[in-house]
């Protein structure tokens, strides 16, 4: 009795139960829908990348979701399946806890026979129902954050270069070394020693040395 209570349970949940938290997801790349929670179960289909589903619950671990694409009903791996979260998008099997998705269980005798009755694989039903559960993928290990960078130390200040002395005001300006001194235009010039002393025009001349000539009578 107590089993039929808990078949009868499993039922309830996979027909009603993950209508009322359904919604949107998305794939991440091109995904595999399966006739069951597992990668052993039939392939119903391929799904393209970016594809929009209808997210009718997943698992206990959110490792399988079921889904509908396309009238195509079936199981996707909750890591390849995107929701909406806190304005980005993150993977189903990491954030399930978070998203508030309904949990469903998984029969095979009512779900095959709701949605796959004339499939090539439904003929073995009861190959499936009396095999061991397949495997379900283990859950990938959780992203580690990256350690946040360290800041570089910050640089030591530049020195402050001396003020320069101001010249005294009426002194002399003493010359930059390595720059000749340009005489003024307009001051005295001074004579070569040795050279020759030109006549300045319409002055004295100067008779030559030995005295006058006097001319002969």
């Amino acid at each position: 009795m107590r089993y039929s209570w808990l078949a009868l349970f499993a039922l309830l949940t996979v027909s009603f139960g993950g209508y009322a938290n359904a919604g949107p997801a998305y794939t991440q790349g091109v995904v595999h829908l399966r006739a069951g929670p597992s990668a052993d179960y039939p392939l119903v289909t391929s799904i393209p990348a970016n594809s929009l589903l209808n997210l009718d619950g997943c698992l206990d671990d959110w490792s399988w979701c079921d889904v509908d694409w396309e009238g195509n009903r079936g199981w996707v791996y909750g890591n390849y399946l995107y929701y909406d979260y806190e304005s980005r998008r993150v993977p189903i099997i990491e954030y399930g806890a978070r998203l508030g998705i309904g949990i469903v269980a998984f029969s095979i005798g009512d779900y095959w026979g709701r949605y796959y009755a004339g499939r090539p694989w439904f003929r073995r039903e009861n190959y499936w129902m009396h095999r061991p559960p397949p495997p379900r993928r283990p859950r990938p290990p959780p992203r580690p954050h990256p350690p946040p960078r360290p800041r570089p130390p910050p640089r030591p200040p530049r020195p402050t270069p001396p003020p320069r002395p101001a010249p005294r005001p009426g002194g002399p300006q003493t010359p930059r070394p390595g720059r000749p001194q340009t005489p003024r235009p307009g001051g005295p010039q001074t004579p070569r020693p040795g050279g020759p002393q030109t006549p300045r025009p319409g002055g004295p001349q100067t008779p030559p040395p030995g005295g006058p000539k006097t001319p002969p009578p």
